[in-house]
C-alpha cells in the first residue's frame, strides 16, 4: 500500500471541525453550570449520571493515594486490582477536591474528543482518496447516528421495548463518547491507530496501540483481535498465510497481557465475579440495527463496488463487518461493548457510494445523508439543554446534601468505612467521600436486589431494631444517611435510635454515626 498524504490544509480543516464539534458538546454543560442556584449544584453529568458518578469515585481513590482499584459500590471488601488506569491517572492529576476532579474529567473529555476525531480523519483518509469525501466521512463519524430519532418523533421511543441503539451505545456511535466519556474517546483513538498500523504491516506498533487500549477498555481489544482473525481467514488464498499469521500473532501477543489479567480478575475474584454476572449488556433487537445502520446501507452497497477495486482495503472493511456480526451473536453478557468502531466501515462505504456512484445526485444526496444522520446528535444536545436549564435531581444535587457529604469526606474515620442510604444517596457516597456504599449501582453492588430490599426495610418504621442492627453489622456500616430519598422509603427516625448518633446535619440532610 502506498503512503496516503493528508495535506496541511486538510489537517487545519479537520482540527477546526473537531474543535467546533467539541465546543458544541460543551454548551449544555456550560448552561448547567450557569443554571446553578444556592440550593442546587450541577453534578457534572447530563447523560448516564449513575454510571458517571462511579468514575468520580475511581478518580477519588487515586487522589487519596491508591494505585489499585477497589470496588466502592458494595460493602464486601476486596483486594486492589489494576483496573481503570485512565481514571486513576486523571485522579492523580486532579487531586482530592471534587470540583477539580469534575473539571479534569471534562478537560479530558474535550481533549480526548479532539484526538479521536483527528485520528478518525487520518483513518478515513486511508480509504477515501478525496478531501471532500474525508470531510463527509468525518461529519458522519462525529455526528452521525441512525434513524432512532424518528421513533422519538413518532412517539414510540421504546420500539420493541428498547431505546434506539444510537441513544445509548457509544461503541456503536462516536458522538456519544464525545459527549459523555473521555476514556471511550481515548480508547477509540488508540484503537484506530492500531488499525492503521496493522493495515500498513506494522504489527508491532498495532500491538502497542492495542496494549494502550487494554489499559483503558480491555473489551475493545477483543474486537480488534476478531477483525485481525477474520482478515487473516479472508486473505488465506490471496496472501502468504504464514507471514500474515505471524503478523497477527505479534499484534495479538503484544496486546494480550492486560486483557488476560482482566479476564482472570473478573473470573476469580469473588466480588468482581459477582459484579460481572450482574453486568448484562446484550445485543439490541435486530430492528434497532436496521434503524441504526440502514440509512447508510443503500449508498454503502454502491460504495462496495468502488472499494473492491482495492482488495486489501475492501477485505479489511469486510473483515470488520463480519467480525462485529459474529461478536454480537456471541452468547456473552457484554455483546454491546463489542461493537467498538462498527460505524467506521459503514461510513467509508456510504461515503464512497454517495460521492462516486451517485455523483449525479450528489448535490442533494450528501447533504441529506449528513442531515438525516445527525438527528440523534441534535436530540441528545437538545435533551441536554433541557435538563441543564432546570435544576433537579439527578443532574443537580442539593447543596445541603453536598455539605453533608463534604463533612464526611473530611473525617479520618470515613476511610475504609461503609455508608448506608437510599439508592440515589448511595450512588453519590463513593463519588464524594472515602466511604464505600452499601447500595449504589445496579451492576457494581453485589446482590443488588437483596440489598435494595434490605435498605427499604431499614427505613420503614415497622422494622425491628434488632433487624436494623443485624444489617449494620453484616454490612460493616459506619455511617447512616438520612434525607428526602430515605424519607421516601419510610418513616424511621434515626434520631430516636440508640445505636445511631447524629454526626452532622444541613437542611433536610443528615448523617449518623453507628454505635454498636
Amino acid at each position: 500500500m502506498g503512503a496516503v498524504r493528508v495535506g496541511r490544509g486538510e489537517w487545519r480543516w479537520a482540527a477546526g471541525f473537531a474543535a467546533v464539534v467539541m465546543a458544541v458538546t460543551a454548551v449544555p454543560y456550560l448552561v448547567a453550570v450557569a443554571a446553578q442556584t444556592p440550593a442546587w449544584r450541577f453534578g457534572g453529568f447530563l447523560v448516564g449520571v449513575d454510571d458517571s458518578n462511579t468514575y468520580l469515585a475511581k478518580m477519588g481513590q487515586a487522589a487519596r493515594g491508591a494505585w489499585l482499584f477497589t470496588p466502592a459500590y458494595t460493602s464486601e471488601p476486596a483486594p486492589g486490582v489494576w483496573l481503570y488506569s485512565f481514571y486513576f491517572l486523571l485522579g492523580k492529576l486532579a487531586g482530592p477536591d471534587s470540583a477539580w476532579r469534575l473539571l479534569a474529567f471534562h478537560l479530558a473529555r474535550l481533549l480526548a474528543g479532539l484526538l479521536a476525531l483527528l485520528v478518525s480523519y487520518r483513518f478515513l483518509a486511508e480509504f477515501l482518496p478525496f478531501p471532500r469525501q474525508r470531510r463527509l466521512g468525518l461529519w458522519l463519524t462525529a455526528l452521525g447516528g441512525g434513524l432512532g430519532w424518528l421513533t422519538v418523533v413518532a412517539g414510540v421511543p421504546r420500539l420493541m421495548g428498547e431505546l434506539p441503539l444510537d441513544f445509548y451505545s457509544p461503541e456503536a456511535y462516536t458522538f456519544l463518547s464525545l459527549y459523555t466519556l473521555p476514556h471511550l474517546a481515548t480508547s477509540r483513538a488508540l484503537f484506530l491507530l492500531g488499525m492503521l498500523a496493522y493495515l500498513r504491516g506494522r504489527a508491532g506498533w498495532a500491538g502497542l496501540a492495542w496494549l494502550g487500549v487494554s489499559l483503558i477498555q480491555p473489551i475493545h481489544v477483543l474486537t480488534a483481535w476478531a477483525i485481525v482473525g477474520v482478515d487473516w481467514l479472508l486473505g488465506w488464498r490471496s496472501v502468504g498465510r504464514w507471514p500474515a499469521a505471524r503478523r497477527a500473532a505479534a499484534a495479538i501477543g503484544l496486546s494480550a497481557p492486560m486483557v488476560l489479567y482482566t479476564v482472570a480478575v473478573f473470573a476469580f475474584e469473588p466480588v468482581l465475579s459477582a459484579w460481572n454476572r450482574q453486568s448484562q449488556l446484550p445485543a439490541a433487537h435486530p430492528v434497532h440495527y436496521l434503524l441504526g445502520y440502514g440509512l447508510w446501507a443503500l449508498p454503502g452497497l454502491a460504495g462496495w463496488r468502488v472499494l473492491r477495486r482495492q482488495p486489501r482495503l475492501a477485505r479489511w472493511c469486510l473483515a470488520w463487518g463480519l467480525a462485529v456480526l459474529a461478536l454480537i451473536l456471541w452468547p456473552v453478557p457484554i455483546q454491546r461493548r463489542l461493537l467498538e468502531g462498527a460505524q467506521l466501515p459503514l461510513v467509508i462505504l456510504a461515503v464512497l457510494g454517495a460521492t462516486v456512484i451517485f455523483r449525479q445526485a450528489r448535490r442533494w444526496l450528501t447533504p441529506a445523508l449528513a442531515a438525516a444522520s445527525s438527528g440523534t446528535a441534535v436530540f441528545l444536545l437538545a435533551g441536554g439543554l433541557w435538563v441543564a436549564a432546570r435544576p433537579a435531581p439527578p443532574v443537580f444535587q442539593a447543596a445541603d446534601q453536598l455539605a453533608v457529604l463534604g463533612w464526611v469526606a473530611a473525617q479520618p474515620a470515613a476511610v475504609g468505612g461503609v455508608g448506608l442510604g437510599a439508592y440515589n444517596t448511595g450512588n453519590l457516597i463513593p463519588a464524594y467521600t472515602p466511604l464505600r456504599a452499601y447500595l449504589g449501582l445496579t451492576t457494581e453492588t453485589v446482590a443488588f436486589s437483596t440489598k435494595d430490599a434490605q435498605v427499604t426495610a431499614f427505613y420503614q418504621v415497622a422494622t425491628a431494631d434488632a433487624d436494623r442492627l443485624a444489617l449494620l453489622a453484616a454490612g460493616r456500616i459506619t455511617y447512616v444517611f438520612h434525607g428526602p430519598a430515605e424519607r421516601a422509603l419510610g418513616d424511621f427516625d434515626p434520631a430516636r435510635a440508640p445505636f445511631l448518633r447524629l454526626a452532622f446535619a444541613a437542611g433536610d440532610y443528615a448523617v449518623y454515626e453507628v454505635h454498636r
